[in-house]
């Protein structure tokens, strides 16, 4: 099972002028395309062979999108069968690297 958790910094929310359903808008179009249910607010799930694909494949969309949107979080991470990543630190890893490539 492939899992994606979404848990939102309320009172960054709230100073940023945005709401949690809309910052879980995108997430929610995704999950619609592929599939992938929320037996949670804010808690997406996928079985299959494709679902760590799928799933995954939302995090750069999101953060390709809005830049900003790591800063009103205070959990978001990527289960693989218990293998668990935290997007926000992947993320800043990420933008990290790819500062030095340009």
């Amino acid at each position: 099972m492939v899992t994606l958790k979404f848990v939102f910094n309320k009172e960054k929310l709230k100073q940023a002028g945005k709401t949690e359903e809309e910052l879980l808008q995108p997430m929610r179009e995704h999950a619609k395309k592929y599939d992938i249910s929320e037996p949670e607010h804010g808690f997406f799930v996928k079985d299959g062979k494709d679902a760590m694909c799928v799933i995954g494949m939302a995090v750069p969309d999101i953060t390709d999108a809005d830049p900003h949107y790591i800063d009103y979080m205070d959990e978001w991470t990527f289960d693989i069968d218990g293998e668990v990543e935290d997007c926000i630190e992947e993320t800043k890893k990420w933008w990290k690297h790819e500062q030095k490539k340009g």
